[in-house]
């Protein structure tokens, strides 16, 4: 599970400051701000759109859709064609781009999101926010040498990032480097202990190296953090299936589906913990439901209801 955040254009203005000032109108900032609401509330489309608006204005697209250039009063060019040139017209243009990264990223658009990202850092090589978004993208496509790269650039930017760090283990953790995974989710978590779920990724690292009592401790954190957080219920779970506490387990897995009603992976795994008990009948709509919402699953959890049954035939 990964972390990220809409970059505050408040806080990006404070930065900026001398810049703004003389070259970005308040609608700018007004509609990035806008777009962060919408992004909250989960419109991602109104929030793009709001993004966008942000974009064209801080890049100073006169009335023909064209880049113009502040100081020379010159044009560069269509705006759909020179968004990629733009340098430093405006810092919010770069806070706009990775703003709208991140709204993408929710639509598994991830090719637009490195784009967006690519065009950030073109204009602002310092937003760490935006290797962060890109390494996002690159870790969805399951580029994770990519992606621990981005995250290597944003820690170096801001070396007190626990988003940054907690995603960088997420990464370490599919590299198989899970020493080095836990180390980078201490560090998340001593930057801020309140982050339930660096304790959920710490927990899935923790069962991943064999120590079910250390994950089962992180997941149990998580939830003292926020009782209705769905992915703490269901680490438990799958811990007390480890530990072939199933009724327990299909209690936990339960809570997490009352409280996440689309938690794909939940579904499955109480499939599989019913074909435990030889309850086919109860598993099939929970592995339909699973399918449903991610027909991605598909192989894994056919593999694993074989497993299960084999599991059944050695252990009457």
């Amino acid at each position: 599970m990964k972390l990220h955040r809409i970059i505050n254009a408040a806080l990006a203005l404070s930065f900026f400051v001398s810049l703004a000032q003389a070259q970005t109108p308040g609608a700018a900032q007004g509609y990035i701000s806008r777009g962060s609401s919408l992004y909250e509330k989960g419109e991602l489309e109104g929030a793009i759109a709001a993004f966008t608006k942000a974009i064209e204005i801080s890049s100073r697209l006169d009335n023909r859709g064209r880049v113009g250039d502040w100081k020379n009063k010159t044009v560069i060019g269509d705006a759909a064609m020179n968004f990629d040139k733009v340098r430093a017209l405006d810092p919010l243009t770069a806070v706009a781009y990775a703003n709208r990264a991140l709204a993408r990223y929710q639509l598994r658009d991830y090719e637009g999101v490195i784009a967006d990202c690519d065009r950030a850092i073109a204009i602002n090589p310092r937003l760490s926010d935006a290797y962060n978004n890109r390494g996002l993208a690159r870790y969805a496509q399951a580029d994770y040498d990519g992606a621990l790269s981005d995250f290597d650039r944003a820690i170096a930017i801001n070396p007190r990032d626990p988003e940054a760090y907690n995603n960088r283990g997420n990464a370490l953790v599919e590299k198989k480097e899970l020493d080095r995974a836990l180390a980078d989710f201490d560090r998340a978590l001593a930057l801020d202990p309140r982050l339930k779920v660096v304790y959920y990724n710490r927990g899935l690292a923790r069962r991943r190296k064999g120590d079910t009592d250390g994950a089962l401790k992180d997941f149990d954190k998580s939830l003292a953090l926020d009782p209705r957080f769905a992915s703490g219920y269901y680490g438990r779970a799958v811990i007390l299936c480890d530990k072939q506490e199933v009724d327990r387990a299909i209690n936990e897995f339960n809570r997490a589906l009352e409280l996440d009603p689309r938690f794909a992976l939940a579904y499955a795994n109480r499939g599989l913990a019913l074909l435990r008990q030889h309850k086919d009948a109860e598993a099939e709509p929970d592995f339909a439901r699973a399918l449903t919402l991610n027909p991605a699953m598909k192989t894994d959890v056919e593999l694993h209801i074989e497993r299960v049954k084999k599991w059944r035939e050695t252990n009457r």
